[in-house]
């Protein structure tokens, strides 16, 4: 993986017309930004910004540096930015950042994984577990119940909370399948390959691949091809990354369990800015009456991609 750093920031905006009409700034705090995971979150950020004529950022430490990301929430708190949305590397890590920023009138929408011990105002995103557990029973069909796999994922909560719903409906229902081992494939697409070359040499017995971050799809489909194991070993994937969806539509890959990025960072921007704007009218002054107007939680909920329905994907 690349040296451990900050990214730039990099805004995204509806144009300068559309900056100018209003000074309010809606920032996107995430780690391992330079993925193509992150390319609908910030679709979604762009389209948010032509709808309210705002400006919106994308920025984040480029690999998991979650101390980094840590140290960036403090600098962005200083600029006062209108609202906040999160992908939190670190939960215990990023809590008393976010405490900080809410107690400075910034609210802040936690996306994908949540710090629900911290103020945070609304978390957006998905059952992790149960996303889990749909690659699991996507992973079972396509085994036929039964055979030796590998799951993959990287240390961030979220995708750990996957890789235990893939665990969890294994035990629960297919008990002849057998996890032989976790890879860590870092979320990193240049390191992701190798990680599941060296898995498979490690396990030649292995008939399926579960992945739970953005880049576990592309990287066992390489890992995969290269051994010559097309078919003989059945991959599920995570999201709709645009690199990894050809090897859905070549049958490489037998499918992947997708967020709604897009709707997660669209719908952020606007639930924080209608609270900016005093738009949500539960009582007059939320503030003076202890209470959150947003709603705790949005399940976005996930979206099963297969053959029948890439060519959709890919052309967004």
């Amino acid at each position: 993986m690349a040296t451990l750093g900050v990214g730039a920031s990099l805004p995204l905006t509806a144009g300068p017309a559309a900056a100018q009409e209003r000074d309010a700034e809606f920032v996107f705090l995430s780690v391992v930004t330079q993925v193509p995971f992150w390319a609908d979150h910030r679709a979604g950020l762009e389209a948010a910004a032509a709808d309210l004529g705002v400006k919106t950022t994308f920025t984040g430490p480029l690999d998991f540096d979650t101390a980094g990301q840590a140290r960036q929430l403090d600098e962005i708190i200083a600029r006062k930015p209108a609202g906040l949305m999160i992908f939190p590397g670190d939960a215990a890590a990023l809590a008393p950042g976010i405490d900080r920023a809410i107690e400075a009138g910034i609210p802040v929408a936690c996306i994908i994984g949540d710090v629900p011990g911290s103020k945070r105002s609304v978390f957006l995103g998905i059952s992790n577990q149960d996303a889990g557990r749909i690659g699991g029973e996507m992973l079972a069909e396509a085994i036929g119940g039964k055979g030796k796999v590998l799951l993959g994922t990287f240390p961030a909560p979220s995708t750990l909370e996957r890789v235990e719903g893939y665990k969890a409906v294994f035990a629960e229902k297919y008990p002849e399948i057998e996890v032989v081992d976790v890879v860590n494939d870092k979320a990193d697409p240049s390191y992701a390959p190798t990680a599941y070359a060296q898995a498979l040499l490690a396990h030649p017995d292995v008939v399926g691949i579960g992945g739970t971050d953005g880049d576990s799809g592309k990287g066992a489909a390489l890992a995969v091809i290269e051994q010559g194991k097309v078919g003989a070993v059945k991959i599920v994937a995570m999201d709709r990354n645009p690199d990894m969806l050809p090897y859905i539509a070549d049958g490489t890959i037998h499918g992947a369990v997708a967020q709604k990025s897009w709707l997660e960072s669209y719908l952020a921007v606007h639930l924080l800015d209608w609270l900016g704007q005093s738009k949500i009218r539960i009582v007059a002054d939320p503030v003076a009456a202890g209470i959150n107007p947003l709603p705790d939680t949005v399940s976005t909920g996930v979206m099963r991609v297969t053959k029948d329905n890439v060519a959709a994907f890919m052309a967004t």
